[in-house]
């Protein structure tokens, strides 16, 4: 049995298939062109080559880059079935400082197709494929990907563009390749097809993805629930895993240690905090620290309206000083935050969400950034707020028995926000995990053009290969934007 996962896709007039990706293994992606003359791959503007992508005009580049992603992949898989990855840029929903930068779903997904392990299922047509030996859906095409066209203009995530060498130099712009091999991974299966909102499975029928999301508060895993219960589940952050042994197997050799913080006072708010860490500043947990924590106040000035948003020189700077400065999110880049709360004598800094959406990573470059930063959810900084005036302590540290960003038994967690994000929640990984993960919800500065945990998830659904990916060390790229959190999915089944 066979779906198209979105409905019947427009057929344009005049697609360009173009060669096989040079793939350096067992994997052959042939990239489909679907854009008009003049647009996309097909775009004829000049372009200087760059960091090792010989293109000389937009479009060549943005071809060489899906080759490069492509490629990437191609070592890693072993199919004999060809992948067929139909691509365009399009303009996408967008705004100055927020958009979508691209999105990919499985063309079709297949169950019960020639040694499917799991009866009654839906697979992404590609694994289908591969479990089969053959091409279960001849003719058609495998992944769609759409990317936007519109990043860098004018009301569209301003101030940054698509940068399409292969090198990962891309400072303040968006490493095209980086957000291939992202929605390549999705395309591939990376994603359940369940309604997180509602709990319905496609076609009341279960996914490959979905057998293995586990519940450790329940107990369940989604395909023992009702969809009452998965709806339920899809808001549980932090207890909500992906449960497969090539993940668990190989989850410690990519996350680091978990690091806590801990309310330890008052005792009617003592607890653990969930947080995002920064990408400046020292590792968090390098050093154990405890403190009290104080609100920083600041003028309300060009630099930032708000007396709490610590844009400007803390007024309050003598309270802050030795202790953990409390500042909110917005107006100004997490860098100048911290800037200014080092300045003030800061041990360290938590930022509140100042909406109620998940709190995004602390991004942005700042090498003379030496306090650690977290980032808290509303919520949780409205109720350490509430209780400030009893005396706020808390604890960072390390707990060298669990890993950042996992459950019980090396678990990866995946990402479950309240309320769900469409597109974001449950098909990525837990923003938690340190180092960043490849298949996290926003675009992550420091991630270098590698795949880590997705190949074990991969494996663990059906894909094969002989390949095991190794971590790297993780720079963060000069230039790095500090509030940018743009979602890189915007569409799925």
């Amino acid at each position: 049995m066979r779906a198209r996962a979105l409905g019947p896709l427009v057929i344009l007039a005049g697609l360009l298939l173009l060669a096989p990706a040079p793939a350096r293994g067992g994997a052959q992606f042939v990239i489909v062109n679907a854009d008009a003359a003049g647009e996309g791959f097909n775009d004829p503007s000049p372009a200087n080559p760059v960091g090792g992508n010989t293109g000389t005009t937009v479009g060549q580049q943005r071809l060489i880059a899906f080759e490069e992603a492509a490629a990437i992949w191609g070592e890693l898989l072993d199919t004999p079935v060809e992948i067929r990855v139909r691509a365009t840029f399009d303009p996408l929903p967008c705004t100055a400082d927020q958009g979508a930068l691209g999105g990919a779903f499985p063309d079709a997904v297949v169950s019960d197709s020639p040694n499917a392990p799991l009866a009654g299922a839906w697979y992404p047509v590609a694994l289908a494929s591969r479990l089969a030996g053959e091409d279960v859906d001849p003719g058609s095409d495998d992944i769609t990907v759409r990317f936007n066209s519109d990043v860098g203009q004018t009301d569209c995530l301003e101030g940054s563009g698509w940068y399409y060498g292969l090198d990962g130099a891309h400072g303040d712009s968006f490493d095209l390749v980086t957000v291939l091999l992202h929605e390549l991974g999705h395309g591939l299966g990376f994603l359940t097809l369940v309604d997180e909102s509602t709990g319905e499975e496609f076609m009341s029928q279960p996914d490959v993805f979905e057998s293995m999301i586990l519940d450790t508060q329940t107990n369940k895993h989604w395909t023992e629930m009702t969809p009452a219960e998965r709806a339920a589940s899809a808001v549980n952050g932090g207890h909500v895993v992906f449960d497969g042994p090539a993940v668990g197997a190989a989850a410690p050799d990519f996350l680091g240690p978990f690091v806590g913080v801990r309310v330890d006072a008052p005792g009617a708010i003592a607890g653990d905090l969930e947080f995002t860490t920064a990408s400046f500043g020292p590792v968090l947990g390098s050093d154990t620290l405890s403190g009290e924590l104080v609100q920083a106040t600041d003028a309300a000035d060009a630099s930032g309206p708000a007396t709490t948003d610590g844009c400007s020189a803390f007024s309050n700077a003598s309270q802050i000083a030795g202790r953990i400065a409390l500042v909110d999110r917005g107006d100004c880049d997490f860098v100048v935050k911290a800037a200014n709360a080092q300045a003030a004598g800061a041990i360290a800094m938590v930022v509140a969400n100042n909406v109620s959406t998940q709190m995004p990573g602390l991004g942005g470059t700042a090498p003379e950034i030496t306090i650690p930063s977290i980032g808290v959810n509303q919520a949780e900084g409205a109720t350490l707020k509430a209780s400030l005036d009893d005396g706020v302590i808390l604890s960072i540290g390390t707990n060298p028995r669990r890993r950042a960003g996992a459950g019980a038994l090396n678990r990866p967690r995946l990402y479950a926000p309240s309320p769900t994000e469409p597109g974001s929640s449950i098909s990525h990984w837990d923003t938690g995990a340190t180092p960043n993960l490849l298949m996290e919800p926003d675009l992550n500065d420091d991630l270098p053009h590698e795949v880590d945990l997705t190949l074990p998830l991969l494996r663990d659904i059906g894909w094969r290969s002989d390949t095991v990916p190794e971590t790297a060390d993780r720079e963060t790229p000069d230039g790095a934007d500090a509030e940018r959190s743009p979602q890189t999915v915007e569409d799925r089944p």
